[in-house]
């Protein structure tokens, strides 16, 4: 696999390409790209089937080892890919090590192993055996394995033990490491450009500890040291991010020139029973940048959750049914908004390259920032009201 910069002009934000892809060399994709999000292989409450018919186009999907560790030793005995293992062999795989939509444990760490947390607890992970895993899964891309637990409280001693290997058979990406400390980023970055031609794009990790929470991290917390290893990185290298970053934050990433993100923000909002309803195009006019479902004003509402959108959940369903499917606790209820929300995450970042394609990206930005304030105020104000009047 090659990634290619397409508008070389301009450092940030910019398009590229991912192509000459081993096994799937008619496949190309476009970056700024997103990976889908799994656990145990497979997207929170969506099938592969069923994803068919969100999304006909390639995707890479995004295999956290952590959900995966338990088919370890089955892997080992397969002689298949982990895409092929899974039930998707037309999909492009990307592992992982842990599951960016789930927190990450501080501490417990071993000399030169890291842990993840599984369903049997916690295992450690060293250089050799998480290479040995890497080898079986046979992904198409891979992160190498890097101490990203760290977030802004963390000290610069406690960043710095790290320790990466070079697979280079499939296309590696190389955690940049050091947390919020510059000088440690420096000297992560000084490491890794050692073994320079053997990477294929770098993996911006530590800034925070991964689940729910990242929504909310506020982006002037993490702007400085994601552009600081930017313009510290060579420019025709890919760059990622993992997290579950709100559209904002994603926009203001792509600005300084982060390419790859992953849909785990998509999870937590079905998990909570949320939609995605922010404009993408210029035709859609709506008030609201998300909508619960579970709120009792839509038990008799018969309106799709977007009338714009042709995903199945908004072409088949209403948002009072969807609302009496969370009632009464029917599994098809988080499918459908699962279905919507990622087919709308798709089509913000297919905006996302088109409005880098003509000069728009900072016009995009301000009207998504816009609307979100907006929600953020009236759900504050929300709760506000909601909290019980305390009388002295």
């Amino acid at each position: 696999m090659k990634f290619i910069v397409r508008n070389s002009k301009n450092r940030a934000p910019r398009l590229g390409l991912l192509k000459n892809i081993e096994g799937k060399t008619d496949v190309e994709i476009e970056t700024p790209v997103v990976l889908l999000h799994t656990q145990g292989g497979h997207i929170p409450h969506v099938t592969h089937e069923v994803f068919k018919l969100v999304s006909k186009e390639p995707q890479i999907l995004q295999i956290p080892l952590v959900s995966m560790h338990n088919f370890q030793e089955t892997m080992q005995y397969y002689n298949g890919t982990i895409s092929e293992f899974i039930g998707s062999k037309d999909s492009l795989t990307c592992l992982t090590l842990q599951d960016p939509s789930n927190l990450t444990k501080q501490g417990h760490h071993v000399k030169e192993k890291i842990p993840i947390w599984t369903k049997k607890g916690k295992v450690l992970y060293d250089s050799e055996m998480y290479m040995n895993i890497v080898e079986s899964f046979k992904p198409d891309m891979y992160y190498l394995l890097s101490d990203g637990d760290t977030n802004k409280s963390s000290a610069p001693k406690r960043i710095s033990k790290r320790k990466s290997d070079v697979l280079k058979k499939t296309f590696v990406m190389a955690p940049i490491a050091g947390g919020y400390c510059l000088k440690s980023r420096e000297r992560c970055i000084e490491a890794v450009l050692a073994n320079e031609s053997d990477v294929g794009g770098f993996l911006i990790d530590g800034l925070h500890n991964n689940g729910p929470e990242v929504e909310f991290l506020p982006f002037v917390e993490v702007k400085d040291v994601v552009e600081h290893v930017i313009k510290k990185l060579p420019p025709e290298k890919l760059c990622s991010v993992q997290g579950c970053w709100n559209p904002v934050s994603v926009l203001k990433l792509v600005q300084l020139g982060v390419d790859m993100f992953d849909t785990s923000y998509c999870r937590i909002l079905t998990e909570r029973s949320a939609a995605m309803t922010f404009p993408i195009d210029s035709i859609e006019e709506t008030d609201n940048f998300e909508i619960n479902l579970r709120q009792p004003k839509y038990v008799d509402d018969f309106t799709p959750i977007m009338y714009s959108c042709q995903c199945l959940a908004c072409s088949k369903y209403s948002r009072g049914y969807i609302h009496h499917l969370l009632t009464v606790q029917e599994l098809l209820a988080p499918v459908l908004i699962m279905i919507h929300n990622i087919h709308h995450y798709l089509r913000f970042f297919k905006k996302i390259r088109e409005c880098i394609r003509n000069n728009s990206l900072s016009d995009f930005e301000n009207k998504i920032s816009e609307q979100y304030k907006n929600h953020q105020e009236k759900v504050l104000s929300a709760k506000n009201q909601d909290e019980p009047r305390r009388f002295f």
